[in-house]
């Protein structure tokens, strides 16, 4: 039976929130329905392939990303959004679907977040995310002084997660997370990013909490139930 999903959008979480980071995915269901988000998901997609693009297996991405381009079609997949800084480029420019962060979503219904937190707190932009304002934005709009990092914008340092370092050259992909951490001069930092996340998650000092966006917004009143 044909499907169709009028004006709704796709939300993507990508692999590494589907399968590492199942809490971000369910956080944003649960914020997206709160708000009243009309989307819906496609279970049966969970990879964009991204990271096979990534380490130049081209065959095995266009055969990926062939099947899933005739499931968007016969689902009427006409605009995604996605957590992930590499689904969003890769959708994108690979895939030529319209795709927003989830940020840039989310930015819309400033009036529905409730100021909540009076503390400053830093965010890191990763290279894999050029999307800047939106996440500031709704920092503030629940009460955070954002302090950037020295480095940020589209003058960020990288932080290792990036082009496979974790995997084939770990002890440098680490070196370059201590690198942000230098750079951070308040006691949490958000990252708006999964594969950025889950890399300094992992190399953050003791005096340093790394928070996803979600993991900030899901315990505002309103939200959290």
């Amino acid at each position: 039976m044909f499907k169709i999903f009028q004006k709704k959008i796709l939300y993507f979480p990508g692999s590494l929130t589907n399968f590492v980071l199942p809490n971000i995915m369910e956080n944003y269901i649960k914020i997206l329905k709160k708000l009243k988000v009309n989307f819906f998901m496609l279970p049966q997609v969970t990879c964009c392939g991204s990271v096979v693009l990534t380490n130049g297996y081209t065959e095995d991405f266009e055969n990926l990303r062939d099947t899933n381009l005739r499931i968007f079609e016969e689902n009427n997949v006409k605009n995604i959004i996605t957590n992930s800084g590499q689904s969003l480029r890769t959708l994108a420019l690979n895939y030529k679907i319209r795709t927003q962060h989830i940020t840039q979503i989310l930015v819309k219904y400033l009036d529905k977040f409730p100021v909540k937190y009076e503390e400053e707190i830093s965010i890191y932009d990763s290279p894999s995310l050029k999307v800047y304002e939106e996440p500031r934005q709704i920092l503030e709009s629940i009460g955070f002084d954002v302090v950037d990092l020295k480095n940020n914008r589209e003058n960020t340092i990288i932080c290792g997660a990036e082009g496979g370092m974790i995997q084939n050259v770990p002890y440098i992909a680490n070196k370059l997370a201590s690198n942000v951490f230098k750079l951070c001069k308040t006691k949490n930092l958000i990252v708006c990013d999964p594969l950025a996340y889950y890399h300094l998650k992992k190399n953050a000092p003791r005096e340093i909490k790394v928070l996803e966006l979600s993991e900030v917004l899901i315990w505002l009143p309103g939200l959290s139930s």
